[in-house]
């Protein structure tokens, strides 16, 4: 790959970015295909931050905006080279596959930002190309023989980001059980100290006092939780 001249400030943007991807990698993804990935991230949004400096439509995003637009292209880059990780694809055409998909990215960006879509919008269209391109890709491959029935449906059927949503929920619902499982414990411990205090002083200002004590964390738990 030729390598790209582009402002620092977008280099140590993109230095981030690959280093926060290469934490979240699947434990199926080996040693190449983590380079490779990595390396063609670093190469697919170079390429949308040279736009960045030299076209006029991308040129007038800030740099904040710039680099939400510079992230959405590392993150589905990242989600569709592993699909193609998986899918049993020839590694010698996923470089064809990700081409297609980096094109379709810019594209959609590119008239988004022409008519100053909302982000929403940007989002959606974006994750709607990039798949459809992804299967007109596969399809294509299946077409031209390259690969046989069998790899077609099982390319098609790939989606980490699906998968990553999926244990996101999990891991969410995890946490929430365990903040219950602490909240009621407290709840019950405080309940024992109360009644114990109760039964030994007989004195209203303790229960007033613990009842407090008891609302205060249930709120905190609350509050935490939400």
């Amino acid at each position: 790959m030729t390598e790209v001249q582009v402002n620092k400030k977008y280099l140590d943007f993109i230095d981030s970015l690959v280093n926060q991807i290469s934490e979240v990698l699947p434990e199926d993804i080996n040693r190449l295909q983590q380079g490779y990935l990595t390396n063609n991230i670093r190469h697919s949004t170079t390429l949308l931050a040279k736009s960045m400096e030299e076209d006029d439509v991308f040129k007038k995003l800030n740099f904040d905006t710039q680099k939400q637009y510079i992230q959405i292209m590392a993150e589905w880059s990242f989600h569709k080279e592993i699909d193609l990780f998986r899918s049993g694809i020839p590694a010698k055409h996923w470089k064809t596959v990700m081409q297609k998909i980096w094109y379709t990215t810019w594209e959609v960006m590119y008239a988004c930002i022409q008519n100053e879509a909302p982000e929403d919008v940007v989002l959606n269209l974006i994750e709607r190309y990039v798949n459809r391109t992804y299967q007109d890709a596969v399809e294509e491959l299946k077409e031209t023989n390259m690969i046989d029935e069998k790899t077609e449906e099982k390319a098609k059927e790939q989606s980490n980001i699906d998968i990553m949503a999926v244990e996101y929920r999990k891991e969410r619902n995890k946490k929430r059980l365990k903040r219950r499982i602490l909240r009621i414990l407290l709840i019950i411990c405080i309940s024992f100290t109360v009644t114990s205090l109760v039964l030994f002083f007989k004195i209203i200002g303790v229960i007033i006092t613990l009842l407090g004590i008891i609302l205060f964390n249930i709120f905190m738990f609350e509050k935490d939780n939400n």
